[in-house]
């Protein structure tokens, strides 16, 4: 009976290495995937500066420009006041034309040198004439050129404002995984210790009872560390759920509880919200985009990030939200001011008495304080 207990803890203890060894290497590559997107951002983050940076100088070279096309504008009326004095000049004593100017010549001579004047008029004429044309068309070339590349340059930095604001999801996402297997690992290396000390009772039992008794301990501390990592794998794939399962088996304790929290993963949620604190993003009414959000754009940005579809008003998404006490809202919940079909505004609570949101025009996206300025009620989704 004790061989059979001995067999029995040896194979649990394998059992117990393998699941430990699986928890480490998960934990590590989580890591390796959370050091790479670090890395992507800390890039991101330098192409978004350096990008910033050329759309200033865009912005510089249009001043510059601005007043190239001033005095491209008055050599243009300069030159075209030169060509009516010398349409004027070609009427010489009241000669009628250039051909009378030349035919009214006293001598052969004069014929010549008038003829010559009216060639070197006409001559000065046509380059006039094409100067001018010359620098109307430079100036709508300078024109051309620096819009596009004004354009071009805000599409890019675009772009990588929303891979900044995704890429700090991913990050966001990490992290809870990493912290999640870390979990695991932890559970894994204490269920191996159990493990190791049912082991060395089971050689140092003096009966075969207690023996089997010390193997039963031993398997069911080598099971513990399959249903560790088990656990961890499935917080790390379904976090948000069982967060949701948590907080509603705590919530069903008590007769006062609030609604079940959000199905959306919160932290995603702020991580998003607070990267696009950090990206100049003015307030645009009706805005929906990178480009400009008001108050129910930018919430229904974020959310639609996680597949949550919000309304485009704040007093259609509050219909959407089931209505809680604003000290009882949890981070990713929304607020609102005003009530009923009133509601006129929304902003997602990060706790803290803090809350992002699009404020008004003249503003960016930004933090603001619930002792700043109160919201009427809170909503969870």
């Amino acid at each position: 009976m004790k061989k059979l207990g001995l067999k029995k803890v040896a194979v649990m203890a394998a059992a117990a290495f393998t699941v430990l060894g699986v928890a480490i290497s998960a934990s590590a590559d989580t890591q390796s995937d959370l050091d790479a997107v670090k890395a992507k951002i800390a890039e991101t983050e330098k192409k978004v500066s350096e990008g910033q940076v050329a759309l200033s100088k865009l912005e510089s070279q249009e001043a510059k420009t601005s007043q190239e096309i001033a005095t491209l504008k008055k050599n243009i009326a300069a030159r075209s006041e030169q060509l009516a004095d010398q349409a004027r000049a070609a009427q010489l004593n009241d000669a009628g034309s250039m051909l009378e100017f030349v035919a009214n010549s006293d001598s052969v001579t004069e014929a010549v040198s008038r003829t010559v004047t009216v060639a070197t008029v006409v001559r000065a004429n046509n380059q006039t004439l094409a100067d001018q044309k010359a620098d109307k068309e430079k100036l709508a070339q300078k024109q051309t050129d620096l819009q596009a590349a004004a354009e071009k340059q805000k599409k890019q930095n675009k772009e990588l404002a929303q891979a900044r604001a995704d890429l700090a999801v991913q990050k966001t996402d990490l992290e809870a995984k990493k912290a999640s297997e870390d979990e695991a690992k932890a559970k894994a290396e204490a269920a191996k210790k159990a493990a190791e000390e049912a082991a060395k009772q089971v050689a140092a039992a003096k009966s075969t009872d207690d023996a089997e008794k010390a193997a039963n301990q031993a398997e069911a501390a080598a099971a513990s560390v399959s249903s560790s990592s088990n656990n961890g794998n499935n917080n790390s794939n379904n976090q948000a759920a069982s967060q949701t399962t948590s907080q509603a088996s705590s919530q069903a304790s008590s007769t006062s509880a609030a609604p079940a929290a959000s199905s959306v993963n919160s932290s995603s949620v702020l991580a998003m919200a607070d990267s696009l604190t950090k990206m100049h993003i003015p307030y645009v009414w009706g805005g929906t985009s990178l480009s400009g959000f008001d108050c129910s754009g930018l919430t229904q940005y974020v959310y639609g990030h996680f597949g949550k579809s919000l309304a485009r008003t704040a007093a259609a998404q509050a219909a959407q939200t089931t209505r809680i006490p604003v000290s009882q809202a949890q981070p990713g919940d929304l607020l609102f001011w005003g009530e009923g079909g009133g509601v006129y505004h929304v902003a997602i609570y990060v706790g803290g008495g803090s809350y992002i949101h699009a404020p008004t025009k003249g503003q960016f996206v930004k933090y603001g304080s619930i002792s700043g300025w109160a919201p009427s009620f809170a909503g969870r989704l």
